[in-house]
């Protein structure tokens, strides 16, 4: 009897196991810190230096860096686009240019913890969501999002 309940626990275990995803990826502060670090390269060698923030799988900041070249409010900009990036699951351009071409969107802006503004990109790893970057003071939106993009390939490369 106690063989027969231990099966059918077993198995009724495994089953439910099955709808679970098989693997469930965290940003740790490894990849974190490799992130900031490419990002800020990337800015630095394709437009020019600025501030970069990279949010974990929860959408809390697990590292920021600020070139000393670059405002202190790129900083709480930078915050701004990875939230958005992260929220919304796109980058902060495209989120941008979807709401300027829809009406009903454009109002979005008046979020405060929102900004519509390229240099935000989610960080998707095996098709997971884990976490986002937030790059300001690259030089404009266009600037940021390639920055941040660049920095993204090159550590998902690395890991």
């Amino acid at each position: 009897m106690i063989r027969k309940l231990l099966f059918s626990s077993v198995m009724a275990c495994s089953s439910i196991t099955h709808a679970l995803p098989k693997n469930s990826y965290v940003m740790d502060l490894t990849i974190a810190n490799q992130l900031v670090t490419n990002v800020m390269q990337a800015c630095i060698r394709t437009a020019k230096p600025a501030a970069v923030v990279i949010l974990d799988q929860g959408g809390n900041v697990m590292a920021s860096q600020r070139h000393e070249a670059v405002g202190i409010h790129n900083l709480i900009a930078a915050q701004r686009k990875a939230f958005t990036a992260y929220s919304s699951k796109i980058t902060t351009l495209q989120f941008m240019r979807n709401a300027q071409n829809n009406i009903d969107s454009q109002n979005l802006n008046s979020l405060p913890e929102l900004l519509l503004l390229g240099g935000g990109v989610p960080v998707i790893y095996k098709n997971q969501l884990i976490g986002a970057v937030g790059v300001a003071g690259a030089g404009g939106s266009i600037q940021d999002d390639q920055c941040a993009q660049q920095g993204i390939e090159i550590t998902l490369k690395q890991i």
